[in-house]
Order: C-alpha cells, then sequence, then structure tokens
C-alpha cells in the first residue's frame, strides 16, 4: 500500500489529484436517499499531507460536508455542543451537517478528502424543515476503507481524456454511495405529528412547483413576482423558504441554474453556438455580466472551456469564525427549537 502521508506532501501531486477530481465532478450521478438529491460539488485534498498539531479555525459550510481520513488522526469539534467530539483514522468519514459549526486538529500527521453535497430542491427533497442531520454522523467500514482508496488511485492518473474523468466520477459515487447509506436517515421522523407531516407535504410540492417552473423558462426573465402568483406565495414566503432549504435566494439558485447549462453547452465540442448566443439562450441579457458571473462561479472564463482541459473552480462556500459562540450567534439557526415554516 501507499504512503499517502508522504505522497502528498509533494503538492504537484496534490494539485493532479485535485485538478483530475474537479474536472470529474460534471460527471457525478447525483444521490438519492430517503426522498434526497444531493449533488457532489466538491472533492479535494486541500493542500495535502497536514502536520501534527494543525488545527483549523471554526468554520461551516454552506453544503453537507463529508471528511474521510486517508492516513493519521483528526479530532472534530462541534460548536453546538462542548462535548461533541469525532476522532477520526484511516478509513474512517464524518458527515457534517448544512452549516454545523466545526474545526479540526490533526493528532497524527496525515491526508484527508474533503466532499461537499449540494441539497437539490425536488418535490422530494425537503424533510425537518431543511435539516436532514443536526449532528456529526461517523461510520466506517470495509467498503469505505476500499471504495477511497479506488478513488486515490484513480486520481492520480496522467491520462487526460473524458473517460478517465467519467471513470473518477463512478469510483467518487460509489464511496459516497457507500458513506451515505449509512449516515444519513433513511425515513422521515416517525415521531412527527399529522400536522407537521401536512405542513412539510406542502413545503415538497411548493419547492418542485419552483425549480419545475425555473427549468421550464431558462431562457425567459423569471422574477419572484411572477412566481409568488404562480404558486399563491409571498415573495417573502418564497424568499424565506428557499434560504431556509436549499442555502441561497431564488435569485442565486436559478443564476446557477442558468450558468450550469451554459456550461454543459460550451462543453459540448460539437455544438455550433457562439459563446454569446449560449448565454442569450441560458436567459442572460448581457455578455459582460455572463461572463463576470461565470468566471466567479467556476473561476475561469467561458472561453477556456474550449481548451483541452480546464478544472473548474467549486462553488463551495463556508464562513469562518473566531469562536463557536460567534459562529452560533452568527450562523447558525437554533436548532433547539422546533421549526418555523415560512409557508402557510
Amino acid at each position: 500500500m501507499r504512503d499517502w502521508t508522504k505522497l502528498f506532501r509533494s503538492k504537484t501531486t496534490v494539485t493532479r489529484w485535485n485538478v483530475n477530481l474537479a474536472n470529474s465532478l460534471s460527471h457525478c450521478l447525483s444521490l438519492e436517499m430517503a426522498g434526497w438529491h444531493f449533488r457532489c460539488v466538491e472533492c479535494h485534498l486541500s493542500t495535502g499531507t497536514y502536520p501534527t498539531g494543525h488545527t483549523s479555525n471554526w468554520h461551516s459550510h454552506n453544503q453537507y460536508q463529508i471528511e474521510i481520513v486517508v492516513s493519521g488522526v483528526f479530532e472534530f469539534d462541534s460548536a453546538d455542543s462542548g462535548t461533541e467530539k469525532a476522532v477520526l483514522r484511516p478509513g474512517e468519514a464524518l458527515l457534517i451537517p448544512w452549516k454545523h459549526a466545526h474545526r479540526f486538529r490533526c493528532t497524527k500527521t496525515g491526508v484527508m478528502i474533503g466532499i461537499s453535497l449540494d441539497l437539490i430542491p425536488t418535490p422530494e427533497s425537503i424533510r425537518q424543515n431543511g435539516w436532514l442531520v443536526t449532528q456529526f454522523r461517523k461510520t466506517n467500514s470495509v467498503e469505505v476503507k476500499q471504495r477511497t482508496y479506488e478513488l486515490l488511485h484513480s486520481g492520480l492518473t496522467n491520462e487526460d481524456s473524458s473517460l478517465s474523468a467519467r471513470v473518477n466520477a463512478s469510483l467518487l459515487f460509489l464511496l459516497l454511495a457507500a458513506i451515505v447509506t449509512k449516515a444519513m436517515p433513511v425515513s422521515p421522523d416517525a415521531e412527527a405529528d399529522s400536522h407537521s407531516r401536512a405542513v412539510e407535504a406542502r413545503g415538497r410540492e411548493t419547492i418542485g412547483r419552483i425549480v419545475k417552473l425555473m427549468n421550464d423558462n431558462l431562457a425567459a426573465e423569471v422574477s419572484l413576482a411572477q412566481v409568488s402568483k404562480e404558486v399563491g406565495l409571498s415573495s417573502r414566503q418564497i424568499h424565506r423558504l428557499f434560504v431556509r432549504h436549499v442555502g441561497k435566494s431564488l435569485h442565486d439558485y436559478l443564476l446557477e441554474l442558468r450558468l450550469e447549462e451554459a456550461r454543459k453547452l460550451i462543453g459540448m465540442r460539437n455544438s455550433e453556438l457562439q459563446i454569446k448566443e449560449i448565454a442569450f439562450a441560458c436567459g442572460f441579457n448581457s455578455l459582460s455580466y455572463f461572463c463576470t458571473a461565470f468566471k466567479r462561479f467556476y473561476g475561469v472564463t467561458p472561453s477556456s472551456l474550449l481548451l483541452p482541459a480546464v478544472a473548474l473552480k467549486s462553488g463551495t462556500t463556508f464562513h469562518l469564525f473566531k469562536t463557536p459562540e460567534e459562529a452560533l450567534a452568527k450562523d447558525l439557526p437554533n436548532r433547539t427549537k422546533k421549526p418555523k415554516y415560512p409557508y402557510p
């Protein structure tokens, strides 16, 4: 077996692995668990090997985060509870909830894979007011360990082809499936009362109608007022619905939909459409705004996708905090209370 700790001290090796996995993300299928749909938006080794004693700042992610220890030992702390800790060793994985403030410390020099999963708002996506899990969930198994090493080996390939990207994506999906099936709840809260279930069902239906409306009118001008009229909710209710459940505003979600569609069209080598035509076809009224938004989201210009191999930046975001108290006060909702639903 390879000495991953030594191997990933090389920045060149780490960069190659990160680029290969970034190029594979668009080929990775979404995961579906108990009515939830997740899309992998990032998979990386960060800067490589962490030295003993390295401690991260308190931070949270706008995605569900999975950390997999390849070598060494890492200890995770949660801001939600002074007693909630998780110690991870090689082959063990940790699922960290959406916007869950945490930090980690390397207690034995090693390597971790970081993976971010974005919630895809389909009609079946919403349970428990957007919180699928509220605490760390640790998992380990022979399958998780084996899948991790397979992905590590595959990600080091020097081959520059769409086939290698698809192989990496397949191995990444199998690894995620092995973790998610053990870490995610498989059914809604059995103790939820009938009223909560009814409200939850209406929320899923509303999200589904809005998302379908946007997908069907991607090239048209879609305003919050139009969506409000279509679903019979106020603009404020819709905004709160998206921020709470999707983690972003309707405007930001629609922008990402359009950028992703444009990325796919530009990436089609046999496409005869010009970048300007693609921008307008995806709902952008200004080419300059499209190029600016595309580079901000993906890290490269649209025309760069015409080059043989380009690594796209992930849309993952995270927030840093000085103390766990600051994290809880500024970024996290009060999870001790029952959720308040913004829709009637």
